[in-house]
């Protein structure tokens, strides 16, 4: 999920290694408050100071995240990238680690950032001798004593949002993590995904009922979300201890860079599998075509054009040895629907998520018929 992300964002800038994107689907923000505010009667002006305040509130959530990749980098987990989304921000950690206390601290980080803010915002307030009642304050306050009554407001604002205990959201993560701490980390993940799915739910149906479309939105982000993580490491245990060698497939559909998308496509109406290996000379993996790439070729007139040219999407290859589900999850990432074996330069098989579900349904197959 988080690697599809990636790939329709705009990248802003990069700090500390990390880059921060802008996925396309932000815009849908800033038209919705604009069209909200006009249809309202509202003026331009207080349209742009609108767009203002929910830029500086993307701003703090950018900071948020950022907490998260930080602390994450301090137990040696690195961050792929931050992508800002019309609901929030999502920081990509190459993994969770599995160890309930790091996650915990992780987790907590996002939170307290904003929590910080918040108390640095409130504490300049209060320096200026502006701590009275909070409407007597906005009534002789000045555009920079506004800025900060609305830091102290968003930043809480979003700290206790995230602190709602609706998994896979901060606070839910928080409740694995210490669930984890007392029970298995499947059985603790399992519950903070019922609940979080509950609340999401009651947020969807709220956000219909109020008229409040990205409430109702963040609801279904929420519970697609926790089912995903639910089912990803139930996948983790079942696959632990399992090695690629053991979940790869060892007939597959090659071709060489040479050969024409035309060619491919004969291959593949004839019965091929739905993405194929492209080899060099030498036999090593180029990298990886799917159908749907040599679809497009065909419709953009590229009959003719050698597989080579297309290009090719680069595929790190495994070894047999490899972790099934660490492998599973980088193939996942880079959106490849495959990824080459390689064991001592030679090519031996592929990892596909296909054959990976087929393995597991087997075992669970196997597994009840033992169990009778």
């Amino acid at each position: 999920m988080a690697g599809a992300l990636s790939r329709g964002a705009l990248p802003l800038f990069r700090f500390k290694g990390i880059q921060v994107r802008l996925h396309w689907s932000f815009i849908a923000l800033p038209l919705y408050v604009a069209y909200s505010s006009l249809s309202e009667g509202l003026g331009w002006s207080i349209v742009w100071m609108q767009l203002a305040m929910v830029g500086i509130v993307f701003a703090c959530v950018v900071l948020h995240e950022f907490g998260h990749a930080l602390t994450a980098r301090h137990f040696g987990v690195g961050t792929r990238d931050i992508t800002l989304l019309p609901i929030g921000g999502v920081a990509s950690l190459e993994r969770m680690p599995e160890e309930p206390r790091q996650e915990f601290w992780i987790t907590v980080a996002g939170p307290a950032v904003n929590l910080v803010i918040a108390v640095l915002s409130f504490i300049i307030v209060a320096a200026m001798g502006l701590v009275t009642l909070f409407s007597d304050l906005l009534l002789g306050a000045t555009m920079f004593t506004n800025l900060l009554f609305f830091l102290v407001a968003a930043n809480l604002w979003l700290f206790l949002f995230n602190l709602i205990p609706a998994f896979p959201m901060d606070g839910g993560r928080i409740l694995r993590s210490v669930l984890a701490m007392r029970m298995p980390r499947e059985r603790a993940t399992r519950i903070a995904a019922g609940l979080g799915r509950a609340v999401a739910i009651l947020g969807m149906g709220y956000g219909l009922y109020a008229g409040q479309p990205f409430l109702a939105l963040i609801g279904l982000f929420i519970y697609m979300a926790a089912g995903a993580e639910a089912r990803n490491v139930a996948q983790r245990e079942q696959l632990r201890g399992i090695g690629v060698a053991q979940v790869m497939r060892t007939r597959f559909w090659t071709m060489g860079g040479a050969a024409s998308v035309a060619e491919a496509r004969d291959e593949l109406l004839a019965g091929g599998d739905t993405a194929l290996l492209v080899l060099d000379i030498a036999g090593q993996p180029m990298g990886v075509v799917s159908g749907s790439d040599i679809i497009q070729a065909i419709e953009q007139g590229r009959s003719t054009t050698r597989l080579s040219d297309l290009p090719p999407r680069p595929a790190a290859p495994i070894a047999p040895s490899d972790d099934a589900h660490e492998a599973t999850q980088r193939m996942i990432m880079s959106g490849l629907p495959l990824m080459p074996v390689i064991e001592a330069g030679r090519l031996v098989g592929v990892l596909e998520l296909q054959n990976l579900q087929e393995y597991l349904r087997l075992r669970r197959a196997e597994r009840s018929t033992d169990q009778r």
